[in-house]
């Protein structure tokens, strides 16, 4: 991946590659005892394992590689660890699933494990691909006769390579099968490792059954080794959790570039126009329309509420039919009331704005509590930072109480408060608190001198 990031937590669809294939395996098998092997950044792998609130519940266990010597290197570093070893003895069958295939399905799993019978060693999944390059092929004694052996691509045959039958990596093993014969697998190939597609040649000198299950769709099989292949994936989850969220009553108008990761939730109605992200927790509710090139991260919208073209938000909270943008800036802890108005051109940083309240556009509300009703005008800016801590905080507070309206190009100087049902004049720079009903003006008196302007054009 040319990332000192370990492959499998480079992130599709908002979660890390590991986390799609254990969270299918976790829906198959909720109570299954997981081997994870760990090797190359195995401190970061166990810490997003350990972390990741969607795979609490499960029951995994990190096996060390310490010298990545090939799968049947990884495979049999499992099964000589106490994980492995009470597999073995408990004559639990061993599922073997690469950590790079994020596409992969429930069903998929399901089927894979289904039982063994006590003549089959091992079920080999297997799938026909038009351009097979890259993977292993299936050797088998006629076109559909028993398999053989698996092949990798570099010690393939040209008469092998234009077999279009190809192994995913993918079984499921009798464990005790898998314990003695990984211990008989040679490294004398082109690559100097360990195959576990080796196995296959194995059961069948041993005169084991090879059971195959042949998987028609080739793309729940697509692994990841580069950023061009982390994307061609990536476009194909976006387009599988459209399509669902499209038969659920959600409205995309371009489904091909709006991006959805697997952790939102949006209810019916929802109208997503070109360029939308939603990312993490998102939750949008019913009737709600967002407008193009929208970014929205953490970010609650209550029903029938309208975010437009441009507008970004990140931890914060938009009421039901609110309004907000066009390019506004909600940053966290921003919490938008009910049918409340953001301009465009707004920022919002841990404020709370009340219901039916309006903020103008080009204004900076941060670190307030603006009350229902309230009219802030074009250009308002709350001055919640002078360098000074008090009482322990950098970031000074502004209260603004129901029913108080602002005129354009205002600032109040935090720590601040305006009473209820205040009027601020236009221009004014608060510093001083504003009682209930009062009205202030805070700015120089204006002076004319007339014919005085001539003075300035003589020295152009």
């Amino acid at each position: 991946m040319l990332s000192p990031l370990p492959k499998v937590l480079h992130e599709m669809g908002g979660k890390p590659l590991l986390f799609h294939v254990l969270k299918q395996v976790h829906l198959v098998a909720p109570h299954a005892s997981v081997g994870v092997v760990v090797g190359h950044g195995r401190e970061q792998v166990e810490t997003f394992v350990r972390s990741e609130p969607g795979l609490k519940g499960m029951n995994i266990e990190f096996i060390l590689q310490s010298e990545q010597r090939g799968t049947g290197h990884a495979a049999r570093c499992a099964l000589d660890s106490a994980w492995g070893e009470a597999r073995v003895r408990e004559k639990a069958p061993v599922l073997v699933l690469p950590g790079d295939l994020p596409l992969i399905s429930s069903d998929l799993i399901r089927q894979m494990l289904a039982p063994l019978n006590k003549r089959q060693a091992l079920r080999l999944l297997t799938c026909e691909l038009p351009e097979p390059t890259g993977y292993g092929r299936v050797v088998r004694r006629a076109k559909s006769g028993p398999v053989l052996r698996i092949v990798e691509e570099k010690d393939a045959s040209p008469k092998e390579k234009d077999i279009r039958e190809v192994a995913a990596s993918i079984y499921l093993f009798q464990s005790g099968f898998l314990q003695v014969s990984l211990r008989r697998l040679s490294n004398l190939n082109a690559q100097g490792e360990y195959y576990l597609t080796d196995l296959v040649s194995h059961a069948v000198k041993a005169k084991k059954e090879v059971d195959v299950l042949r998987w028609k769709v080739a793309e729940d099989l697509r692994g990841v080794n580069d950023p061009w292949e982390l994307a061609q994936a990536s476009q194909i989850m976006n387009e599988r959790i459209n399509r669902a969220w499209s038969r659920k009553g959600v409205k995309f108008i371009d489904p091909w570039t709006t991006r959805v990761d697997v952790t939102v939730q949006l209810e019916e109605g929802v109208t997503l126009y070109p360029g939308t992200i939603l990312m993490g927790t998102t939750r949008l509710g019913k009737g709600v329309t967002i407008g193009s090139q929208v970014v929205l991260k953490n970010v609650w919208v209550g029903d029938h509420a309208t975010v437009k073209t441009g507008t970004v938000a990140e931890q914060a909270r938009i009421g039901e039919q609110a309004q907000v943008g066009p390019y506004a800036h909600l940053r966290p802890d921003a919490d938008v009331g009910a049918k409340a108005k953001i301009g465009n051109f707004v920022e919002i940083k841990n404020s709370k704005i009340g219901e039916s309240t309006s903020v103008a556009h080009l204004s900076y509300v941060g670190d307030a509590e603006v009350g229902r009703n309230v009219n802030i005008g074009c250009g308002f800016v709350t001055c919640n930072f002078d360098g000074r801590i008090i009482d322990g905080k950098k970031k000074h507070k502004t209260i603004i109480e129901d029913e108080v309206f602002l005129g354009s190009d205002c600032q109040a100087v935090a720590p601040l408060r305006i009473g209820k049902g205040a009027f601020i004049a236009s221009g004014s720079t608060l510093t001083e608190n504003v009682g209930p009903g009062d009205l202030a003006i805070a700015r120089s008196r204006q002076v004319n001198k007339p014919g005085y302007a001539k003075k300035f054009r003589k020295s152009e």
